[in-house]
């Protein structure tokens, strides 16, 4: 744009010096123009005010890579062995033990013998009855073990009853008198009848009677003694009619057993 300005003020000077020239040709000679030397203004170059490079930033050296590590060999591993069953070990089933009741017995005048009944168990374990009071039949006296004959077993069940019997009649009088070392060897005694209860099967013929004595001894003994025994038990002491009841069934016990007993001595 100003390189186009320069030439048309340039070309205006021109023109007016030739005009001029023109109208003063008549008197003077016209003068030979001189040439204007041409002036080119020369652009001016605009500064720049320089940019700040950025420094170049190192490069980060590349890191180690770390060796791959060795991957362990699996062991084998081993096989279980068979682990043995455990063996069934038997456990005993304790006989059950009879226990006293605390029914009051009424006087009877003849012992009978009473009804027992067998309650069957398994094969291994003996077989148990069940026995009642003579007095009272609807009154379980206990539940005993059946085992096979024993002659000598039997024997020795007869002489308990017998000493037994004894014992309670020398401590009856004191236990009637409230004498508490009298009922405690009264009860002692009765107990060790009631807990040592054991009866036979397949009892050959010339021990049948025997037997059966020692089976009628076992209740009866039990039977019409009970009531002295729970007034020790209870009151510490035997009342008339109880303390009358005892004596008489354990003297017609022993009277009724001893010559069994003396049979099954001698054998």
């Amino acid at each position: 744009m100003k390189h186009n300005a320069l030439l048309g003020r340039l070309l205006i000077v021109t023109l007016l010096l030739l005009w001029v020239g023109a109208a003063c040709g008549g008197e003077e000679a016209t003068p030979t123009p001189t040439a204007v030397a041409q002036v080119v203004e020369t652009p001016t170059e605009t500064a720049v005010p320089p940019t700040d490079t950025p420094a170049p930033t190192d490069t980060p050296e590349p890191t180690d890579t770390p060796a791959p590590t060795d991957t362990p060999t699996p062991t084998d591993t081993p096989v279980p062995t068979n682990t043995p069953e455990p063996t069934e070990t038997p456990t005993e089933v304790p006989t059950e033990t009879p226990s006293p009741t605390n029914t009051a017995v009424p006087v009877t005048n003849t012992p009978a013998p009473p009804a027992a009944t067998a309650t069957p168990e398994e094969s291994e374990e003996p077989e148990m009855i069940t026995v009642y009071y003579i007095s009272n039949p609807n009154d379980i006296l206990g539940v005993f073990p059946e085992l096979p004959f024993d002659a000598a077993g039997l024997t020795a069940n007869m002489n308990n009853i017998y000493y037994s019997l004894q014992t309670m009649r020398a401590n009856i009088d004191g236990a009637k008198a409230g004498d508490a070392a009298a009922c405690s060897s009264y009860v002692g005694a009765y107990n060790n009848i009631l807990y040592s209860g054991v009866f036979y099967k397949d009892v050959p013929g010339d021990w049948e009677e025997i037997d059966f004595v020692y089976f009628l001894s076992f209740i009866y003994s039990l039977d019409r003694t009970r009531p002295a025994y729970l007034s020790c038990v209870n009151a510490g002491s035997v009342d008339d009619f109880n303390y009358g009841l005892a004596v008489t069934a354990i003297n017609d016990t022993i009277t009724f057993m001893t010559p069994s007993l003396n049979s099954a001595n001698s054998r």
